[in-house]
């Protein structure tokens, strides 16, 4: 292990003292990601953001203009009416792009986000403390159910993504995920089922397993 890394936690054990370190005092937020992005940022930042042909950087990008945009757009196909705030909520959770960033009031939710997926990458934890951000904090008033199991918070930063500091990082090497998302079924019963508890999520489940489906009845 070379000089830079060998502090990090290594170990399911030493992740969770580290973790529980830092969420002890009540400051923050937290956010799991499960590789290292180049930006903390909303999904629809980062369309423009991954774009070859523009850059956010010089061109002075407003991403609330694109919101808007979208906003306006996705409320000719409701039924209902809701406030943006919630509209905004219910589309980033079904995978809409939003200037949404999704936090959690849960270290162990955000934990098992940074395990998720990306089983051969490095995942992350990301502290942030709460009063560097306060504005920019929306917590929806209508409850989804999904949104309540994640213990979801929302962060909308003006300019689509935040910069937390380097020490406010946890990395989660690739090796511990399984053991991780083992002991958070485990211990916490915080797993696929639990997380994404709507019929959505089961949508998801299902075209993961639509073989095993029919293998099962032609067997």
């Amino acid at each position: 292990m070379d000089k830079e890394n060998q502090n990090e936690p290594s170990t399911v054990g030493d992740i969770l003292r580290k973790i529980e370190e830092k969420a002890g005092t009540g400051e923050y937020i937290y956010r799991g990601e499960s590789k290292h992005f180049e930006t903390v940022s909303s999904n629809l930042y980062r369309v423009f953001f991954e774009r070859k042909d523009f850059d956010v950087t010089t061109e002075h990008f407003d991403v609330e203009i694109v919101q808007k945009r979208i906003l306006d757009d996705a409320k000719k196909y409701l039924r209902r009416t809701g406030s943006d705030c919630e509209i905004l909520v219910e589309m980033q959770h079904y995978g809409g792009k939003t200037n949404l960033i999704d936090f959690t009031t849960d270290h162990f939710v955000a934990l098992f986000f940074a395990c998720e997926k990306f089983s051969s990458e490095n995942g992350r934890i990301i502290f942030q403390k709460r009063e560097l951000i306060s504005s920019f904090i929306k917590e929806p008033l209508e409850e989804i159910n999904r949104v309540v199991a994640q213990s979801s918070v929302f962060v909308r930063p003006p300019d689509g993504f935040i910069k937390p500091d380097d020490g406010d990082i946890i990395n989660i090497p690739s090796e511990i995920k399984l053991p991780v998302l083992e002991y958070l079924q485990e211990i916490h019963d915080i797993s696929i089922e639990t997380i994404y508890n709507d019929i959505h999520g089961f949508i998801i489940y299902q075209k993961d397993y639509m073989e095993a489906y029919v293998e099962f009845y032609l067997s």
